[in-house]
């Protein structure tokens, strides 16, 4: 397999641009933005509702994924015809993980205030939560879409982060559905809220300290680089 993108690219091999699949990357990372968005305002307008904070807390981890998203769709079009796309891709990265930092600093600090007053969360919130575990589950399937060549380190980061939506949205139905059944235990709510937020924190400082995701080989020593520069004619 080629080590770099426009190696890859089998426009070069058969002529026809429709086999180009450089746009792919951009237009992926703009679908899962609007997945994200999507989930958001569910959770978001629920978790207000119900009067529950982690699933607050959860939309807006899945929003501040959703601007990542936006972020890499910006870093994968200036990527192209960039002198060292590593680099570029790396700088986005932490401008996506300092916001997503920023967030996590929030929830945690929302769900403490929750663990020392619990206020009653409605029942449907677990419901809604699943729903949200539904939308993230379909957007790590658009995420695996991508092509041997588009798997960098934006795409392994995402795929790191879809998985702790899916973790999160996981917590909240189970702590959900234990609230529901419990009729009490309120202080849940904070705790939950704590454990997204400290798992976002978690991962944002990895990334920001250079913490690389994967490592992306194909056989030959070699490390996939993506840099690409080519019109179709």
């Amino acid at each position: 397999m080629a080590v770099h993108h426009i190696g890859a690219c089998r426009f070069l091999v058969t002529g026809q641009s429709d086999d180009c699949r450089c746009d792919h990357e951009a237009q992926r990372y703009v679908r899962l933005a609007k997945w994200s968005l999507a989930i958001f305002v569910i959770e978001l307008l629920a978790g207000y509702a119900a009067n529950s904070v982690a699933l607050m807390s959860d939309a807006l981890h899945v929003i501040m994924d959703g601007m990542e998203n936006i972020v890499s769709v910006v870093i994968s079009r200036m990527a192209r015809g960039h002198s060292n796309e590593n680099a570029l891709r790396k700088r986005g990265g932490k401008i996506s993980a300092a916001l997503l930092c920023a967030a996590g600093v929030w929830i945690v600090y929302e769900g403490f205030e929750r663990i020392l007053t619990p206020h009653e969360v409605a029942w449907y919130m677990f419901v809604v939560a699943a729903i949200g575990l539904a939308g993230n589950i379909y957007q790590r399937k658009i995420n695996n879409e991508a092509p041997d060549e588009h798997r960098n380190t934006q795409y392994f980061w995402q795929d790191i982060h879809l998985w702790s939506d899916i973790l999160a949205s996981i917590a909240v139905i189970i702590g959900g559905f234990v609230m529901m059944v419990a009729g009490k235990w309120y202080w849940i709510d904070g705790v939950l809220s704590v454990g997204i937020g400290s798992l976002i924190v978690f991962f944002t400082i990895a990334r920001l300290l250079g913490f690389k995701a994967h490592s992306h080989n194909h056989g030959d020593g070699h490390s996939c680089s993506h840099g690409h520069d080519h019109d179709h004619h």
